[in-house]
């Protein structure tokens, strides 16, 4: 059963930034509503106390107004008034003359709002009032009353810059707070993610290793018991998975060794009958023929097989002796029968020396060639290359190709490709590539396939190998 996940942000990133968020939305919160406690208590309380000191101001205004009061007289009340709370700045219409305590501070009626000059002269002496900028932008709260003597207006205002200053300050505070709780919330939020996704990292590892080949890699044993359950059942898992492999390669190495005594037989018994073959008549001959071939490509299974084997068990060794490149390849060329094929190498090619097992490399350019020829009408090149420390073989053809999805297949057991039943003869056993793949592997380097650069049909085989410098 497969078990899908959406792909998107890593767990650990998720879980990181899950811890940011909750830690903004838990300091955002308390943030928010501290300002507008602080602002609503600031500006409630600042409105009570000037209202208050408004209403006082304006019944001593009204009381002390006469007839005969001039503009003179008005101003000096005015500034008295002013004396009671410094802060506020008080304006008066007397008929149709205006007078303020002070003009640049609150210029009367410029500076009053038109909305509040309504709601004044139009109110029962009840008095209204108005919170709003002055054209130099001071933020100000205005109280005005109707008097009773002489169409007169009282208005008080009282700036609120110091409330704005006070909230800005709180402000930049509170924002400063939540931005280092959060930060401290995403430290956390990683270092939390990383203590918690440890487990599970570990596991990934002992995955990776096992997909690699370590069929001895295990999970420690954890002290944690919601951790234990897991890491038993997976170390029970790869257990099983050794065990199975242990024994499907011990199986496929006994049944190959069993088939190489009565594989011996019946080839020798197919000798002596080819021995004979002209004693037979025309359908019996072609039977043997087919069978003669077909022995053949057992007898090679057979031993591609117990090669195979020897690998699953872990029982292969190197037997390395250094040598130059160019005389082994050139041997490996004339031995296969490709003695015309192109070799390219590069200018020091008579000092590139390897270190290799030289049956299993010469195995894997045999293998090579063979597949082209199977598949591909023949290798066309070989061509040496150097690449820093290493040294790279390719083996092109101009055949059909390999498609691009198959590339990543065509080195598995017996696997021959969609076109490996239309190229060429097709006698190949499918272990070839693979055993390629493990001879390589076993030297520690790589093997892989790709197309002609230039868009041309066929494939390039390239197998790479350390260097060993004389």
């Amino acid at each position: 059963m497969a078990i899908s996940f959406r792909r998107g942000l890593r767990l650990r990133a998720r879980l990181t930034l899950a811890f940011g968020l909750g830690a903004l939305l838990l300091t955002t919160v308390p943030s928010v509503l501290t300002y507008l406690l602080v602002r609503d208590n600031l500006l409630e309380t600042r409105e009570q106390s000037a209202l208050s000191v408004a209403t006082v101001n304006a019944n001593q205004a009204q009381r002390r107004i006469v007839e005969e009061i001039d503009a003179g007289t008005t101003r000096d009340l005015l500034s008295n008034l002013r004396g009671v709370r410094a802060e506020s700045t008080p304006a008066i219409r007397l008929d149709a003359e205006w007078i303020s305590a002070d003009p640049v501070v609150f210029e009367a009626p410029g500076n009053i709002d038109p909305d509040l000059l309504d709601l004044v002269s139009a109110s029962d002496y009840q008095g209204a009032q108005m919170t709003y900028r002055l054209t130099n932008g001071t933020p100000v709260l205005v109280v005005g009353f109707p008097l009773t003597t002489r169409n007169a207006l009282y208005f008080e205002a009282t700036p609120l810059d110091d409330i704005e200053d006070t909230l800005s300050t709180l402000s930049q505070i509170l924002i400063a707070t939540s931005a280092a709780i959060c930060l401290l919330g995403i430290a956390i939020g990683g270092f939390a993610s990383r203590r918690l996704l440890l487990p599970v990292e570990k596991v990934g590892q002992a995955a990776r290793a096992i997909a690699t080949g370590d069929l001895t890699a295990r999970l420690e044993v954890s002290r944690d018991r919601d951790l234990e359950q897991l890491t038993d059942s997976f170390n029970q898992m790869a257990t099983n998975l050794e065990k199975r492999i242990q024994s499907d390669a011990k199986f496929a190495s006994n049944v190959s060794h069993e088939l190489r005594s009565p594989l011996t037989t019946i080839m020798a018994s197919v000798e002596v009958l080819n021995a004979n073959h002209r004693k037979f008549d025309e359908p019996s001959t072609v039977a043997l023929e087919l069978l003669t071939e077909d022995i053949e490509r057992f007898r090679q299974l057979v031993e591609d097989l117990l090669e195979i084997s020897r690998y699953d068990v872990d029982v292969n060794e190197l037997d390395l002796e250094r040598f130059l490149l160019h005389e082994f390849l050139r041997a490996i060329t004339i031995q296969s029968g490709h003695e015309k094929l192109p070799i390219e190498f590069p200018d020091d090619a008579n000092r590139i020396i390897i270190e290799a097992d030289k049956r299993r490399l010469a195995r894997v350019m045999n293998n090579l060639l063979e597949n082209a020829t199977n598949y591909a009408g023949g290798a066309t090149r070989l061509v040496v290359k150097k690449s820093g420390l290493d040294i790279t073989i390719m083996v092109e053809d101009a055949g059909p190709g390999i498609p691009e999805e198959e590339r990543n297949t065509i080195f598995e057991r017996f696997a021959r490709g969609a076109e490996g039943g239309r190229r060429g003869s097709g006698t190949g056993t499918g272990l070839g590539l693979s055993l390629v793949t493990e001879h390589v592997k076993l030297h520690g380097g790589a093997v892989a396939v790709t197309g002609h650069l230039d868009g041309q049909p066929g494939s390039i085989f390239t197998v790479t190998l350390p260097e060993v410098v004389k």
